[in-house]
């Protein structure tokens, strides 16, 4: 009876325990420590999910709402680049196993010759750089006005650019400081019209979107620039997207540098910019490193193309050029000999025939002909003999009758 009346008391004592109390009398590390333990002695709920069981240990702050759209087109944008990969790959590899092994032994005699014109020339640098190490250092360039060291007038610059001024062929504006943007679109209209500048550079100048879609509507106009520079600016990949989608339309560009920009292109803007580039033939140089490797396989191709396209291009321009010579020359010498206009090239007497009788001097010396001055007292051309033109087999069969 008595142990049964001393366990009552102790319930009574523990029943008047206020439990508030004892919580607000411990710090926060014996609060987290007790949290911890209390997780361990009680057994978790089966009604409750098992991913809300556990508690949530981070102290990271959320970094934002989880976006599916964005993570479907970043999968799909990663299986296109793969595959534009791929298929860059086989074309090469199909192409290196179509070269012939005479190839390969050029190649390497020419990588040989080139290693030992290189060690040579590095022999004769030292050799000059031990020479120059004993003359006096050359004196320092004068110092400018400006700090980024270009004294280019902006404003008569753009006068003669306004008036198409022959003499202004290159416009540099790089690294000028504090340039109006004002003054940055008069100098992109004033290209519309212009035909003599080639060149424009305008890197870090502070351009923005606002100017790189005035500098895409100008090269839908323009038809003399052959490099742009617009690099180390503020240029997003929308603008650079609007420079390439207008140059289906220009057809004399052949340079565009748009690297180092404040804002990243992306990987949509790296697809879009090769997509565009298939539309033009004349780009075949472009200042831009590509972060993925489809877009940049496949500019890397198109600008190798549109170089052989060039070459072809140039190399016909050059036969005609021929062509269009020695029908000169010949209407020439038809007309010194006094003979009826178109009567050697019906006859088919070529001007290798004609340099055999000395009728006519070697190509080599037909422009040095062009160029020196008529003398006074020339000799008269020869004529045309009748034993000197090779028989044919109509004149031989005609003798025979006779």
């Amino acid at each position: 009876s008595s142990l049964s009346s001393y366990n009552s008391g102790l319930w009574i004592e523990d029943c008047d325990i206020d439990e508030d109390e004892l919580l607000a009398m411990l710090s926060p590390e014996e609060l987290k420590e007790l949290q911890s333990e209390m997780d361990v002695m009680i057994a978790p709920d089966d009604n409750v999910p098992v991913g809300q069981r556990q508690k949530d240990q981070t102290e990271k702050p959320p970094t934002g709402t989880f976006d599916h759209r964005s993570l479907v087109g970043y999968l799909y944008w990663e299986k296109e680049s793969n595959r534009m990969l791929e298929e860059e790959r086989e074309c090469k590899i199909k192409e290196i196993n179509e070269e012939s092994p005479e190839d390969d032994q050029k190649f390497e005699e020419t990588t040989i010759k080139a290693e030992i014109s290189n060690s040579e020339n590095s022999t004769e640098q030292t050799q000059e750089g031990i020479k120059g190490a004993d003359k006096e250092t050359d004196p320092p360039p004068p110092m400018t006005s400006r700090p980024s060291g270009n004294e280019t007038n902006l404003e008569s610059t753009l006068d003669k650019v306004r008036n198409n001024n022959p003499s202004v062929t290159e416009v540099n504006l790089n690294n000028i400081e504090n340039i109006p943007k004002e003054m940055l679109l008069d100098y992109v209209n004033a290209l519309k019209k212009n035909k003599h500048v080639k060149t424009f550079s305008i890197a870090n100048t502070g351009v923005d979107e606002n100017i790189a879609f005035n500098i895409a509507n100008m090269l839908r106009e323009n038809r003399g620039i052959t490099t742009l520079n617009i690099e180390s600016n503020f240029v997003t990949g929308k603008g650079i997207v609007a420079i390439i989608r207008c140059l289906q339309f220009n057809e004399t560009l052949t340079e565009l540098r748009f690297h180092n920009q404040r804002h990243m292109l992306g990987h949509h803007a790296e697809m879009e910019i090769s997509r565009l580039l298939k539309a033009n033939n004349t780009l075949v140089k472009m200042g831009y490193h590509f972060e993925q490797p489809g877009p940049r396989m496949v500019v890397t191709n198109l600008l190798t193309r549109n170089l052989d396209w060039q070459r072809q291009l140039r190399k016909e321009e050059q036969k005609q050029q021929l062509l269009k010579e020695q029908k000169e020359m010949l209407q020439m010498y038809e007309n010194s000999l006094n003979l009826p206009p178109g009567l050697l090239q019906m006859l088919g007497y070529p001007l290798e025939v004609l340099q055999e009788h000395g009728l006519v001097p070697p190509l080599e010396n037909m422009a040095e002909s062009r160029i020196q001055p008529a003398k006074e007292h020339s000799e008269p051309p020869k004529q045309l003999k009748h034993n000197s033109i090779p028989k044919t087999k109509k004149n031989q069969k005609n003798r025979k009758t006779h």
